[in-house]
């Protein structure tokens, strides 16, 4: 057990770390991007990657998360997996092929077309590489997952940006995410083996996809829906308006992105192995709820806060449309990644099936904010109804979830409620002090070591976690 826990904190500091770095790396590019291009060609990179991110949650088809979750997965599971995932990325391929022509043409945009094209080819790419990762995740191989991601990640974007100063405009954009891709391939196939078996066994398709098809019909719903507000925004208000949406979303996926790709690898991989001890698994479970509460908490304030002077900072004027989208997206996200988390606990005990039918409950909900929102052409009503759908969506999941397990309490919600006050207070208190201070613009982060304090203060006397007690603790693990 502790020889577990050792692995899950070791794994997770690995996966963060490295997320954390290709991220940073990623906003870096952004910003100085940001700089040379327009909001209108971002806006043309947000339409495209709808599509792109709903084919691929189709062409990986929740396989690589079964092979994660099987204890003894031989190598005719990991061909089957790889020739599925082959014949569904150039199945995909070919439909957006000979729908992108119709997709520019709604959007009045002839450039789309071969952007849309170009951008496609990812997915045939990351075909080649979807065994190599599934394989790193299960055995908990995270460090060297985060490095080849990493050489990537920056290789890719200093390319990107030698086109981007060349004029080669919105096609810099695209150019990166290829690369990446290619990049990523290719280092896989180098250090940890070119995997290209074509064997396909009907028996292993069939017990991997009865675990994958649930989550994958569930991740494109959740996909679909997350990415439509830059189609409805790019058709019914304006390019612009998509690429200060999209832009807004980059800077927010920064912690959102490394708490996702923890949940989803680190941590339904550690947990997957405490399948059979309901009550070991419970108590590693409510540990980690509590470690990412707090942590994301203290991001969401933070950034919810400082939206504004990070925006101007990062990007200048041009790009202040984007603040109001950032500070509401923050809002969302944080009740967001704790809805992924109660997730993990269905995937876990292959109750999947769930997954899919709390998703149709959340975007009819989703659907009929949408709906309004553009009924009454309001920016307002679409944002603030992804926010409602997502607090919702967190509280129904939590409510199934826990029911699996046999533990469900108001231990976990009364803690979400506790550091969401203490989020609202510590911005009401910054605020104030700002005020007081005269403080404006960048001169704002002079207060910000003030923010920390007030949030641990807040935790402290609303006895939401004792952090001297609880690193001691971590610590320990990690030195065993």
């Amino acid at each position: 057990m502790s020889n577990q826990k050792k692995k899950l904190i070791k794994g997770t500091i690995w996966s963060v770390f490295g997320q954390t770095a290709s991220l940073l790396i990623i906003l870096a590019t952004n910003i100085w991007l940001a700089r040379l291009l327009s909001p209108k060609e971002f806006g043309q990179v947000g339409v495209i990657m709808f599509f792109i991110a709903l084919a691929t949650v189709f062409t990986e088809s929740g396989l690589s998360g079964a092979l994660v979750r099987k204890q003894d997965a031989t190598k005719e599971d990991y061909s089957t997996v790889f020739v599925t995932n082959l014949i569904f990325s150039i199945f995909c391929f070919i439909i957006i092929y000979f729908s992108s022509g119709f997709i520019a043409s709604y959007y009045e945009d002839d450039q789309i077309k071969d952007l849309l094209i170009v951008a496609g080819l990812i997915l045939i790419i990351n075909a080649f590489q979807i065994t190599q990762n599934a394989k790193l995740v299960s055995d908990m191989k995270f460090k060297e997952k985060s490095i080849y991601r990493f050489i990537a990640v920056v290789i890719s974007s200093i390319i990107g940006l030698y086109f981007a100063y060349n004029e080669f405009g919105v096609w810099a954009l695209i150019l990166i995410q290829l690369l990446t891709a290619g990049f990523n391939t290719i280092l896989l196939w180098i250090f940890e083996g070119f995997f290209l078996k074509l064997y396909f066994s009907k028996n292993s398709f069939k017990e991997l996809y009865s675990f994958g098809v649930n989550t994958t019909l569930a991740s494109l719903l959740n996909s679909g829906f997350d990415n439509i507000y830059q189609l409805v925004l790019a058709k019914y208000f304006s390019v612009s308006e998509t690429g200060y949406f999209y832009q807004a979303k980059k800077l927010q996926d920064i912690p959102g992105g490394v708490i996702s790709l923890a949940t989803q690898s680190v941590i339904f991989s550690s947990l997957s192995k405490l399948q059979d001890d309901k009550q070991a698994f419970t108590k590693v479970y409510n540990k980690i709820t509590l470690y990412l509460l707090v942590l994301l908490g203290f991001v969401s304030t933070f950034i919810y806060f400082y939206a504004e002077v990070i925006i101007l900072l990062l990007y200048g004027k041009e790009w202040i449309g984007a603040i109001y989208y950032m500070q509401l997206l923050t809002i969302a996200s944080f009740f967001y990644m704790q809805e992924n988390l109660n997730r993990v606990i269905f995937k876990v005990f292959n109750q999947t099936r769930k997954i899919l039918y709390l998703e149709y409950v959340k975007k009819t909900i989703q659907a009929l904010s949408i709906g309004i929102g553009i009924y009454y052409l309001s920016l307002q009503i679409l944002i603030i109804g992804f926010v409602i759908t997502n607090t919702l969506g967190y509280l129904i999941n939590y409510y199934y979830s826990r029911k699996i397990i046999g533990s469900v309490g108001n231990y976990e919600l009364l803690a979400i409620f506790k550091v969401c006050i203490i989020s609202v207070l510590t911005v009401l208190i910054i605020s104030y002090l700002s005020v007081k201070l005269k403080l404006q613009g960048n001169m704002l982060f002079l207060i910000s070591p003030f923010s920390l304090l007030f949030y641990l203060v807040g935790l402290y006397v609303f006895k939401v976690i004792n952090i001297k007690n609880e690193l001691k603790t971590f610590l320990k693990l990690y030195k065993r």
